[in-house]
């Protein structure tokens, strides 16, 4: 569909430079690259990653919070790691800003999303 407005098209490329220029981006770029640096550490990266994400997709509650908590137990010498940290707060950061930027467009555009979704 952007391709049939130009307009639409031109702004989005420009969002995207504005993104690839940010201190947010490229701190983000600049961990994922010293992390593909160190053999085998982004595969424990996105393993840490993957198990937090199951833990919140599978748990409610106090059951959640309580897993939560113990696997932060369970991994705090692997965050303590400053590469792995560095890489995980660069990556929030970054999820973060695509968060905002969609939020901002949903909310800016009127775009009723119904609940539960």
């Amino acid at each position: 569909m952007i391709r049939k407005d130009a307009r639409i098209g031109d702004s989005l490329r420009e969002l995207i430079n504005s993104i690839k220029d940010s201190d947010i981006y490229h701190s983000y770029e600049e961990a994922s690259a010293a992390v593909s640096q160190v053999p085998g550490l982004q595969e424990r990266i996105d393993e840490y990653r993957r198990n937090n994400f199951l833990i919140q997709q599978n748990n409610e509650g106090e059951e959640l919070l309580q897993k939560l908590e113990q696997f932060e137990l369970d991994t705090a010498a692997f965050r303590a790691e400053p590469l792995v940290d560095k890489y995980l707060c660069a990556e929030r950061d970054f999820v973060k800003l695509k968060q905002d930027i969609d939020n901002r467009m949903l909310s800016e555009l009127e775009f009723s999303i119904p609940a539960g979704f």
